[in-house]
């Protein structure tokens, strides 16, 4: 079962997203609107070029909700073509020029928001985002928009494993579109519940509601939503150990289409030659295949047909008919390189190297397994540059979110400003009462004024001491303040000038090397020379006591920017710091280890890589923390390399944190340290 779940899973996550074509599909506004409709139609086609054609159009209307939705379009083609940050711009630019009343346009733009978060792993921003749509659309009306909305909602709710809320918005779903006749949201919430129970392991209670999606599915005539619910209900019943019911499933639904649609058809036979080959029954998989090739020529190359040759080339192989295996394979090969398909790459040419290796063909099974790390390293390189680029996104997301938090801020606080004004105002309109009462009181405060003068001397009395108390305190928190200037303007000395004086004559006496070459078994050269790197040493260690002060009082972002900057050497070594989410501090114990894993690996850099650019990339998402120390340097061979004292040391820190280490080096292209720490919030 688990190998099961290993092979059908990266095909499975496609289908389960519930209709993935509708999921970013507008919804249709409470009015006709032409051009509006025009735009659904060539969203739900998933047709980037098309829609940036017809923005164009719209961009140069004199209707202005023509220009809003030519907006809208731009954003939809560029969240096509996976570009997110020009897509969150444009939606950006729509809400700053979008009348409150297009209801229509600004709940597709909220769901195409909250659809990108949860694309970008942030998926509570986006459960918040569709909340807030939901919360902007008017209390009647506008159901299919509300409904996109919380779709959009339940899922971002069920990749956080929130199954309760995910599933009660599921089932209110349902509610809302069984009654208006919705039967595609309709179909799409049932699915939705389905996916909940299919990741809680209930696959009886999943296969039952995946059953009703169907007919909904059938009834709406989809026939995406169609295949899409039988491959759910097929890996549902297959996890479930009810083969036969799997069997059935894709048996009727061929019949049902009859001649019509045959990339499904191929889809429902390849599904059945994966049962069929999990029972190990190879004839009959390979049967099953066959029919599914016959249909591969008359559709498009997907993905799911490129990897019907390596269905066919295993059942080969399983059958014992050898050559024809490899043959199939090595095809299977070929349109994985065609279609640039690296990770399917990756793993063919991993099954031919275990083969190759089996029939004992070693210098093949040695090509193939090279061909393997090396597409391997490339996939796990561009994974790396992918993080970083989504981290890129997040950090420009928050610094917005920053930037309007500090607006909402200031006005708050001129907003209080005029309270507080108000109220001196009015103490001082009390104020002149007061007094006029205390005129026509004087005369009874001439006769009690000898209690009132002892009242006052004890009064008086009271407020000097208070004053002397105050007075003291002061006294001694200027004294802990200077303290506390004196050991940062020590420090700062240290560094600037001492530093600087020390690195410029180490620098000087390098450049100078080659012209006192006859000085250099010279004891008391060698002698000022050893001292020299003893007092660089010790004045780095002073400053990173500095730095542990800096980290105990300002926290880990600070404590990394003034190691940034003492490390910074214009014209040799060029520092870059990035750091995302530290606006909250860490444990300190945390922080401590975190800070002490950077200066290992930086040390290992200055000492080790001869390199112009290092690279410090710290940031904080959901429940973990990723440090990427990384420089330019002569890099060494990963695979060979043992871990020397310093790479020794970032893994015993990080083994204390429950971290995990990665180190991507290669000869002559530099060093990458990758740490992965969990983050208790």
């Amino acid at each position: 079962m688990t190998q099961l779940l290993d092979q059908r899973m990266p095909r499975t996550m496609l289908t389960l997203a519930f209709a993935v074509f509708v999921r970013l599909l507008p919804v249709t506004a409470q009015e006709p609107w032409p051009a509006f409709e025009e735009y659904l139609s060539i969203a739900q086609m998933n047709a980037a070029a098309e829609l940036r054609t017809r923005a164009e159009t719209w961009s140069a209307s004199a209707d202005t909700r023509e220009k809003h939705l030519s907006l809208l379009a731009l954003a939809t083609a560029s969240i096509r073509d996976e570009d997110h940050q020009t897509a969150l711009g444009l939606l950006d630019s729509l809400y700053g020029v979008l009348p409150a009343p297009e209801h229509a346009i600004r709940a597709t733009a909220a769901r195409l928001l909250s659809t990108t978060m949860t694309t970008l792993g942030d998926h509570e921003r986006g459960e918040r985002l569709a909340n807030e749509g939901l919360s902007a659309l008017p209390a009647k009306g506008y159901l299919r928009e509300r409904l996109g909305l919380m779709l959009v909602q339940a899922e971002a709710l069920l990749m956080q494993s929130k199954f309760k809320e995910a599933s009660e918005l599921f089932s209110k779903s349902v509610e809302l579109a069984r009654p208006a006749g919705l039967q595609l949201a309709q179909a799409n919430a049932e699915s939705g519940l389905g996916l909940v129970r299919l990741n809680q392991g209930r696959f009886s209670e999943a296969i039952d509601i995946f059953k009703d999606a169907l007919a909904l599915y059938d009834l709406a005539g989809s026939e995406a939503g169609l295949q899409n619910a039988v491959a759910n209900l097929s890996i549902a019943a297959t996890m479930d150990g009810r083969y036969s019911l799997a069997l059935q499933l894709c048996d009727s639904l061929i019949s049902a289409l009859g001649a019509r649609s045959p990339e499904m058809r191929a889809n429902l036979f390849m599904e059945k030659g994966v049962v069929h080959e999990q029972l190990g029954q190879y004839d009959e998989a390979l049967t099953q295949f066959q029919h599914a090739m016959l249909l591969r020529d008359s559709v498009a190359e997907t993905i799911s047909m490129s990897i019907l040759p390596r269905h066919i080339a295993t059942t080969y192989w399983n059958l014992g008919r050898k050559d024809e295996a490899l043959s199939t394979m090595t095809d299977a090969l070929n349109i994985a390189e065609r279609r640039g398909l690296m990770g399917m790459q990756a793993e063919i040419h991993k099954i031919l190297h275990d083969w190759f290796h089996s029939l004992g063909r070693t210098t093949a099974a040695l090509e193939h397994l090279q061909a393997h790390s090396f597409l391997s390293d490339s996939l796990n390189k561009a994974r790396f540059s992918s993080e970083l680029a989504r981290n890129e996104v997040l950090f420009a997301v928050a610094k917005k979110d920053r930037l309007i938090a500090e607006h909402e801020n200031t006005l708050a606080q001129a907003a209080s400003v005029r309270e507080r004004i108000s109220m001196e105002r009015r103490a001082l309109l009390g104020a002149v009462i007061v007094l006029c009462l205390l005129a026509l009181l004087l005369y009874r405060i001439l006769r009690i004024r000898s209690r009132l003068a002892k009242q006052h001397k004890v009064l008086v009395n009271e407020q000097v001491d208070r004053l002397l108390s105050q007075q003291e305190l002061k006294s001694i928190n200027a004294m802990l303040e200077g303290q506390e200037n004196e050991r940062d303007r020590l420090g700062r000395e240290l560094h600037d000038r001492l530093g600087s004086m020390l690195g410029g004559i180490k620098a000087n006496m390098a450049a100078l090397e080659d012209r006192v070459e006859a000085m250099r078994q010279d004891q008391q050269y060698q002698k000022v020379n050893r001292l020299l790197d003893q007092t660089v040493s010790e004045l780095r260690q002073i400053s990173h006591d500095m730095a542990a002060a800096t980290l105990n009082r300002f926290g880990l972002e600070k404590a990394l920017k003034d190691l940034r900057d003492t490390l910074h050497i214009s014209g040799r070594l060029h520092v870059e710091l990035n750091t995302f989410g530290l606006d909250q501090r860490l444990e300190r114990s945390v922080e401590i280890a975190l800070y002490r894993i950077v200066q290992e690996l930086v040390s290992n850099v200055l000492k080790h890589a001869n390199a112009s650019e290092l690279v410090i990339a710290v940031t904080r998402a959901p429940g973990r923390l990723s440090v990427v120390v990384s420089d330019n340097g002569v890099g060494f061979d990963a695979a060979q390399q043992n871990d020397g004292m310093g790479l020794s040391n970032v893994r015993s820190r990080a083994a204390a944190l429950a971290a995990s280490v990665q180190v991507d080096s290669t000869p002559g292209k530099g060093t990458t340290v990758s740490v992965e720490c969990p983050v208790v919030e």
